[in-house]
């Protein structure tokens, strides 16, 4: 007697208008000669990211939503969808519960797209193929980190199988040790072999072990509200496994286990997840418990945060730098902190202060020097350029926004020598925590922080996110909108001097561009610019940073 399979075999859809070009590949799998049969979706990405994506049981690359997903990412990486052995158009056999050949299948695919110069940003798998996903990330000690898993609709309970085969099928099992599985798949009917062992080591299999997903690892749990194969509380079980910060979900109402008629909804989830703003969401929500923490912390000083908490995955040693929160503090004015802010300022250990303010800005603001806490007045700008008509041309570039304020950030780097140095010096020779601060802390303040931070290799998204953060914390004070109106002149209203005072991720990654396109890379800059050697600019990560081997870094 043979056990009929579901195959839910629906006709798929006819897919949208291809973004890039399409190109069928065979990827070898070493050591038991076979080849994988795959489609590489491809828009020549300038970033070189890579998403590997994972058909289910029965499926194949073409199968049900996975080229609608790979159209919808089209614009933000390249795309690999690709049949498991013995399935679709791969060579070899198919199995139930071959766990092993699984991960060994996208070792091959990943490590094929690792030669031609690809970097793994993401494994996204359905059914079946996202607990091979979950299973690989969790386990594999792949180097580097791959940063992102999106699991659609896995199963968490393997024991629940016995309930999709039937009580037909497991007293079948029972009497005679095997059943024979009967299906149609990507055109072909296909007859396997489920011994006991087969069965058994399905529902022995350790999806608990995504508990070991490194804490790096962005996580996304997708399922269907009417799921029937895989129930949703598996993806709620899945959920508190994962429970870092990185793991986000998503339940997508009256869809079954194969998203029929929801194709879209599931495709615009996944897009929204890796687009820019989905990203920079994700980041929000990580850092806002610990920035809420920070940003009122030193009584009568606004805007105040550290520069740290980051992870920063190396794509060459296999190895993950840490940068050191509680070295690097930024803020506005300070010229004027409480009692017990002051308190604060000591508890933090904080030693030194670099001014980044003309001394006009000084002498009309006032300056602060505790008994611990020593000021280095390093002025991003000359006395010269602070004359009325310079003010008013500097902040009238401000105006013009977006570009306005990459010209006016980038009218600081000529100045490198003035305030950078001294920064760099402390760091290196002194090692203590210190502040960086102008008048508002964002433009000067977030420029430094900027530079310091591409040092260290940090993400320019998250750069400009970080310096974002200024827009929260409401740093403006009306006698800034006052003496500004007056510097910029009567033409300007109270709306666009505000503007001026505000950040926007924009302004730095346009900043970004124009450093970049001038000057090359940070190390071409210090080099060329302030006569450093790759030894000083090493000596500089090696405080701020703490380097961490991988598997330290999975556990």
């Amino acid at each position: 007697m043979a056990a009929k399979a579901n195959t839910n075999g629906q006709a798929t859809p006819t897919p949208p208008v291809t973004i890039g070009s399409l190109t069928n590949l065979m990827v070898n799998v070493p050591g038991v000669n076979l080849n994988l049969a795959g489609v590489l979706q491809s828009t020549n990405h300038p970033s070189r990211r890579l998403a590997i994506i994972c058909h289910g049981v029965l499926g194949h690359k073409n199968y049900l939503f996975q080229p609608s997903i790979a159209n919808t990412l089209a614009p933000h990486m390249d795309t690999f969808r690709f049949d498991f052995r013995g399935n679709g158009d791969s060579e070899g056999h198919m199995g139930y519960s071959n766990w092993d050949d699984d991960k060994a299948d996208l070792d091959a695919v990943i490590a094929h797209f690792e030669r031609q110069g690809y970097y793994i940003y993401a494994l996204i798998g359905h059914s079946r193929g996202a607990i091979s996903c979950l299973n690989y990330a969790a386990t594999s000690h792949h180097v580097p980190l791959i940063p992102y898993v999106v699991s659609i609709s896995s199963r968490f309970d393997m024991s629940d199988v016995k309930r999709k085969h039937g009580p037909e099928v497991l007293e079948l099992l029972e009497k005679q040790g095997h059943f024979d599985w009967q299906a149609r798949t990507g055109g072909k009917d296909i007859t396997l072999r489920v011994t006991q062992q087969h069965f058994d080591d399905f529902l022995n299999f350790d999806t608990a072990a995504v508990a070991h997903m490194p804490s790096m690892t962005n996580v996304l749990l997708i399922h269907g509200s009417d799921d029937d194969v895989v129930p949703v509380k598996d993806v709620a079980t899945l959920h508190s496994h994962l429970s870092h910060a990185r793991t986000a979900m998503r339940i997508i109402t009256n869809a079954d286990h194969n998203y029929r008629k929801h194709y879209s909804d599931l495709s615009q989830i996944i897009g929204d997840y890796f687009s820019a703003e989905g990203r920079k969401a994700d980041w929000t929500r990580r850092v806002l418990p610990n920035w809420k923490t920070w940003v009122h912390a030193i009584g009568g000083v606004l805007n105040f945060r550290t520069i740290g908490d980051i992870w920063i995955p190396s794509k060459t040693d296999g190895s993950v730098s840490y940068l050191r929160p509680g070295i690097i503090y930024r803020c506005a004015d300070i010229s004027k902190p409480t009692p017990e802010g002051i308190k604060v300022l000591e508890a933090l250990n904080i030693t030194d202060v670099f001014d980044l303010r003309s001394n006009s800005e000084t002498e009309r603001r006032g300056t602060f020097e505790g008994e611990n806490l020593k000021r280095h007045h390093t002025p991003v700008f000359a006395e010269v350029d602070y004359s009325p008509p310079q003010i008013a041309l500097r902040f009238k570039m401000y105006l013009g926004g977006t570009e306005g304020f990459a010209q006016a950030y980038m009218s600081m780097m000529p100045n490198i020598r003035n305030f950078f140095p001294p920064i760099l010096e402390h760091i290196v020779k002194k090692k203590t925590p210190f502040i960086v601060h102008c008048t508002a802390g964002k433009d000067r303040t977030g420029v430094t922080c900027a530079l310091l931070q591409m040092i260290c290799g940090v993400d320019e998204e998250q750069i400009a996110w970080e310096y974002e953060l200024t827009r929260r914390c409401m740093a403006i004070k009306e006698e800034d909108v006052a003496f500004l109106k007056n510097a910029i002149g009567s033409e300007s209203s109270d709306a666009q001097v505000r503007g001026v005072l505000s950040t926007n991720e924009e302004y730095m990654l346009r900043f970004l561009e124009e450093f970049h396109a001038k000057y090359g890379t940070i190390e071409d800059f210090l080099v060329n610019e302030l006569d450093m050697t790759l030894e000083d600019i090493q000596a500089v990560r090696d405080v701020l940073l703490v380097k961490i081997p991988v598997p330290r870094a999975v556990m």
